[in-house]
């Protein structure tokens, strides 16, 4: 009689908690760490930077701001390659679907004086800062 218990599946208790613990948080939450995002704060502006490759159309990326919460909202769509054969995928890591982010701001920011602009896949976004601000949706300029 062998006084170690015979688990052989314990090793893969890691994996389960894993798997439980992203299917409790939802789709929406999982594409939350996607997108790579910079905050910086000078003293009269507040300045995000994300990286969200994949975006073709200004009505596919939709910017809120609330006071001092900043909503990104996008779809990315797949692309369809047409070619004479039919290809079949075999590996794909890219993302393809909706996302949405919210982000806190360090400061109150104004609407009014806003820019933002995508180019490359870089989405800018730089914001006065103010002690009234007002809910608004801000438009991208695509380059």
């Amino acid at each position: 009689m062998s006084l170690i218990p015979n688990e052989p599946y314990r090793m893969l208790d890691p994996f389960w908690n894993e798997m439980d613990r992203v299917l409790r948080r939802g789709k929406e939450s999982f594409t939350d760490g996607l997108y790579r995002i910079d905050l910086e704060e000078t003293q009269k502006k507040v300045i995000v930077t994300a990286e969200i490759p994949g975006i073709e159309k200004p009505e596919d990326l939709i910017i809120t701001l609330n006071e001092n919460q900043l909503m990104i909202q996008g779809e990315i769509r797949k692309t369809i390659h047409e070619e004479d054969d039919e290809s079949v995928s075999r590996h794909s890591e890219r993302y393809f679907g909706k996302f949405s982010r919210v982000l806190t701001l360090p400061a109150l920011v104004k609407t009014d004086g806003a820019h933002a602009s995508y180019q490359n896949g870089l989405l800018k976004l730089s914001f006065l800062k103010d002690a009234h601000p007002a809910a608004r949706c801000i438009k991208v300029d695509f380059h």
